[in-house]
């Protein structure tokens, strides 16, 4: 991911998503992982570097069911909830995306449930009022697009 052409950064970013999900030792290689996933989700980098981290974080998500909702992965889904909350809104939709993927809402509340025993105040307030106001909204997320 040390790589300048943003095609290259933007695959790299879907790919450690689906190492990390496909880990053994999910803890950590998630701690291991995280500062690369983190860098390339900071809104100085190009839009589709941004939504490649979402995509990757998706692909986490969606094969490691739970692993953002624990200590280990509070910070990529508090640093994910900041980027749900700024800057460009395709950007925005796709964090929306992978936190919607994330806290099981297809399911209910259980997932958000288990994501605030772990999050800091200022965090869970805001991460209920995109529960709310957006998550619940999206019927369901389409892997493919």
């Amino acid at each position: 991911m040390k790589d300048d052409k943003t095609m290259v950064k933007e695959a790299a970013s879907v790919a450690i998503g689906a190492v990390l999900g496909s880990s053994g030792d999910i803890n950590s290689t998630l701690s291991s992982l995280e500062k690369s996933i983190a860098k390339n989700m900071d809104t100085k980098e190009e839009l589709s570097v941004q939504q490649g981290a979402a995509d990757g974080l998706s692909i986490a998500a969606r094969l490691q069911p739970g692993i953002f909702r624990t200590h280990e992965g509070l910070f990529l889904i508090n640093s994910a909830l900041k980027m749900a909350m700024s800057g460009s809104q395709r950007v925005q939709f796709s964090y929306n995306d992978f936190l919607w993927i994330a806290l099981d809402v297809e399911n209910g509340e259980a997932g958000l449930n288990e994501y605030l025993e772990h999050a800091y105040l200022e965090e869970a307030k805001k991460m209920k009022a995109i529960f709310s106001k957006v998550l619940v909204k999206i019927k369901a997320v389409n892997d493919d697009d």
